[in-house]
């Protein structure tokens, strides 16, 4: 008897343990916990224990189209106050707290909700709770605090005046919205957000920061349970009503509108918006498919007709924005250049055509497989998995509702397809943005757009390991690593070659960049059409990159596929065909692409920055080359380029995921055969000579509203172990919690962005400070620079400051190596660059044995106060 009522009352524990807590239930696979606190805060759990990571959300329900027109920015500028202390911590506490374990922290504002969010080693997972729940339960709000940070803000809003692309977004929704929020900037407007007193901003955020307009998301390494009993003890505010929420609606637009503008950039940059429903709509779910068939991927019509057959555009895309209120149906990319009225007429042709004859079963099969699989994707991070499910419970209503959904996906027709698009692809209910470089204008005035436009109402002609590594070489060369991995049913496969900027002369610059876009666009066997179908079809993605030591191929799909998927991987590897005709797209593409780099200040300056420090080295180069040396390319120099460095011997191919050694190694032999073996030698490098003295460079650009500065140091290799020490110096001056950011932006409010950094390659690097700010505080901003540069050569970083360091780089390597395709692009790299594809394996430890005194030394060996490059790049002085 005894032993039956023991065994009775170990049972009845087990189960208090396992079963959920009263209020809250399980999905039907029994896996995601949710329910409510007895204050109203909604909870979403989710056990995910392949890998020792946790992400902790907190959604709250509010954000700026819940603002008034004289609390325009309210929302952001809380989001920001958040994270600047509490009755306890300090504000850099906040910040530091969770990095010092490794962690992350930030937040973002959408005009919906505002989302806080950690992910941290599962080992501290208390550490950022505690902190999460503190900062937003607890933020002082204080007045000093405040004042800089509304001045960090208004430079957040320069600095987006200064990006074409966010530029016409905000175009676009101010243009189709004239009443409801969404036509506001979620950022706000800087005379708004410099009215904000202490006192509104804390009215707001009592108003709405209640925990029954809250969310706690958590996914990962943690056992329900437990977790649920303390986040009952950390979020325990009472319970309060919610006050009515209001928002103006938009009335029904009955004419075609258009907006054109002109700023000092190099790009023809457009966007299309058609107002459509809310998410709760019937329509919702196949205006989602629409938008895949129309815009997204390789295959999708717009990127088959416009960019790869008729090059009238160098990028398009599609999606469907559909938040709570009626939203937008957008397309936009960037034009060729041109005649611009050309691109908006095929525009206006394929939306017509896929209204009138609607898409075929392949298309809408295919759009299917890609959004299934991208919901896939998302369970490689526990981040991922965190983020849809509070997308699924804030905006859909219910966190354990994704399987309806893509049920909801697989019974749309092709009827349901057509019938959107004809419901709300018309002329009346369109509004297109169009920002042009200056002296473009005047030929796009409204009326020229309409016509072009016109289109829409006729179609034309339709066109018929566990933990260890297996390494292997193969008989030709070619190097293959594999990682077992069956957390999810994925493979990421990526294959290297040595390359690069490194390998190119001054007058071929950028030929590696134009010939990994040229492997995917035409092989042997596949037109580059016929090639992004089969990739698309299985819901994989399939890419080439370029950079400074290195290109080559990345590639994810489904595990079921990876025979097919591995056999598309070695075709553009092995038998790329460089069509004469895609030789031309991709030089426009490329062409679009340095004026976009030209657009982007940050990336401009720090272009500048490499090429005023490099004076011999092919560092020096842009990964893109330049104008001149992409124009006179041809298809021979590719070939000629191709066979010198496509070599097996040059080739490494890491495998990771959801396979088997034997299946891999024989798939791998099979599919690379036609490599053959041939020997590989890297040229001649010229390598940088040291120089003293300090070497300036000043660039002048019209019609930007502020001054970017960036000041740099020549660095080391990633062999050198100085490279360990630099990267802990890096994580103590240059992370969220560091020094230029705590102080720079933080305390003294002299930028939005402002970054140390650390860049070391196969031959020595480079480390930097970069800061965008206004012009009236350049020289402040200058010397701050050079003060926190001045401490560090003198006194190091302190005891703490190398602990946090330390750890935030473990964790966050921990992080980025989430999902099979990390995982195996990072062997790969490590593999080719000499360092061994199990270098992940040991990073951690070469982090923990850096020293203080280390520190100090490598900070006093490259940084040089009296030899140094500094670039800035500014507006005409008035």
């Amino acid at each position: 008897m005894k032993r039956t009522s023991l065994a009775i009352l170990t049972v009845v524990a087990l189960l208090a343990f396992l079963l959920p807590t009263d209020g809250f239930t399980k999905d039907g696979a029994g896996e995601i916990m949710r329910g409510r606190l007895e204050n109203g805060m909604r909870v979403v759990l989710l056990e995910d224990h392949s890998a020792p990571v946790v992400a902790f959300q907190v959604w709250v329900e509010v954000g700026s189209a819940d603002e008034s027109p004289t609390e325009a920015g309210i929302s952001h500028l809380i989001e920001h106050m958040i994270f600047k202390g509490t009755n306890d911590r300090r504000s850099e506490e906040i910040a530091g707290a969770i990095e010092e374990y490794g962690g992350r922290i930030n937040a973002y504002t959408s005009y919906e909700n505002t989302v806080y969010h950690v992910v941290i080693t599962s080992r501290y997972q208390e550490k950022g709770l505690k902190v999460l729940a503190d900062a937003i339960q607890h933020p002082s709000f204080d007045a000093q605090e405040l004042a800089r940070e509304r001045e960090v803000v208004i430079e957040e809003i320069r600095m987006g005046e200064d990006d074409p692309e966010n530029f016409l977004h905000r175009s676009l929704f101010k243009e189709s919205f004239r009443r409801h929020p969404y036509g506001r900037p979620i950022i706000g407007y800087a005379d708004t957000v410099r009215g904000f007193s202490r006192e509104r901003v804390l009215d707001y955020y009592r108003t709405w920061y209640r925990p029954k307009n809250m969310v706690f998301v958590g996914v990962g390494d943690f056992t329900a349970s437990p977790l649920l009993s303390r986040l009952k003890e950390l979020f325990a505010s009472p319970a309060r009503p919610l006050p009515v929420r209001g928002r103006p609606q938009e009335h029904s637009q009955g004419s075609f509108r258009s907006c054109v503008t002109q700023k000092a950039i190099k790009e023809r940059y457009f966007a299309l918006g058609f107002h459509i429903p809310g998410i709760r709509d019937k329509d919702a779910v196949a205006l989602d498919l629409l938008a895949v068939c129309l815009g997204q991927g390789e295959s999708s019509r717009l990127q088959k007709a416009l960019r790869l057959r008729q090059g009238l555009v160098s990028s398009i895309y599609a999606y469907a924005y559909t938040p709570k209120d009626p939203g937008l149906f957008v397309i936009g990319g960037a034009f060729q250049p041109g005649d611009i009225q050309q691109g908006i007429e095929g525009i206006a042709g394929e939306l017509s055509r896929i209204k009138d004859a609607g898409v075929d079963e392949e298309e809408l099969r295919k759009a299917k497989v890609m959004v299934e699989t991208d919901f896939t994707y998302d369970r490689e991070t526990v981040q991922g998995e965190a983020g849809k499910l509070g997308y699924f419970e804030m905006i859909r209503g219910n966190a354990t509702t994704e399987e309806a959904y893509l049920q909801e996906i697989s019974r749309v027709g092709i009827a349901e397809i057509t019938a959107v698009a004809r419901r709300y692809l018309r002329l009346e209910n369109l509004t297109l943005c169009v920002l042009v470089p200056e002296g473009e204008k005047e030929a796009l005035d409204r009326h020229a757009l309409e016509l072009s436009m016109a289109a829409l109402g006729k179609a034309p002609p339709v066109a018929k390991e566990t933990e260890g590594i297996k390494k292997t070489v193969l008989e030709n060369g070619v190097t293959l690593l594999f990682k077992e991995d069956h957390t999810v049913p994925v493979v990421g496969i990526a294959g290297v070659f040595l390359g690069g900027v490194r390998f190119e002369k001054e007058k071929e610059a950028g030929i590696t960049h134009f010939l990994s876009e040229m492997l995917t666009r035409g092989t042997e066997l596949h037109s580059a059409q016929e090639l992004a179908q089969e990739v698309d079809s299985i819901g994989a993605t399939l890419g080439t990159f370029s950079g400074r030591n290195s290109f080559g191929v990345q590639a994810k799909g489904l595990s079921k596929d990876f025979p097919q998927l591995l056999s598309m991987v070695a075709e553009v590897i092995a038998k790329p065909s460089f069509p004469r005709e895609e030789v031309e797209k991709i030089r426009g593409e490329v062409l679009a692409g340095l004026g976009r780099e030209r657009d982007s200040m940050v990336g401009w300056t720090m272009r500048l920055l490499r090429e005023t420090l490099y004076e011999r080295h092919p560092y020096r180069l842009s990964v893109l080359g330049t104008e001149e040396t992409i124009g006179r390319i041809k298809r021979r120099d590719l070939r000629r380029y191709y066979k010198r460095y496509v070599l097996p011997q040059n080739l490494v191919v890491a495998i990771v995921g959801d396979a088997r050694w034997e299946e891999v190694l024989t798939s791998v032999r099979g599919a690379l055969r036609g490599m053959r073996r041939a020997s590989f030698s890297p040229p001649p490098i010229p390598q940088e000579l040291k120089t003293s003295g300090i070497k300036k460079r000043e660039e002048v650009v019209r019609e930007k509203e502020q001054v970017h500065i960036a000041l740099g140091f020549l660095g080391t290799t990633l062999h050198d172990q100085d490279r360990f020490p630099l990267e802990v110096l890096e994580a103590a001056l240059g992370r969220q919690g560091g020094r230029f950011f705590t102080q720079l932006r933080d305390k003294e409010g002299l930028a939005y962005v402002t970054a140390f950094f650390v860049r070391s390659d196969l031959d020595p690097g480079y480390l930097g400070v970069y800061l965008a700010t206004s012009p009236p505080k350049v020289e402040q901003a200058r010397q701050g620079i050079e003060r926190i540069l001045r401490e560090v050569r003198d006194r190091g970083i302190s005891q703490e400051e190398l602990r946090q360091a330390k750890a935030y780089l473990i964790g966050n390597y921990a992080i980025d190596l989430q999902g099979p395709r990390a995982m195996a692009s990072a062997m790969a790299f490590d593999e080719r660059y000499g360092l061994g594809g199990d270098f992940y394996q040991r990073y951690s430890r070469e982090i923990e044995q850096v020293t203080g005194e280390d520190v100090l030394r490598v900070a006093r060996k490259y940084i040089a106060l009296d030899s140094y490059t500094v670039v800035t790049v500014r507006s005409p002085s008035p």
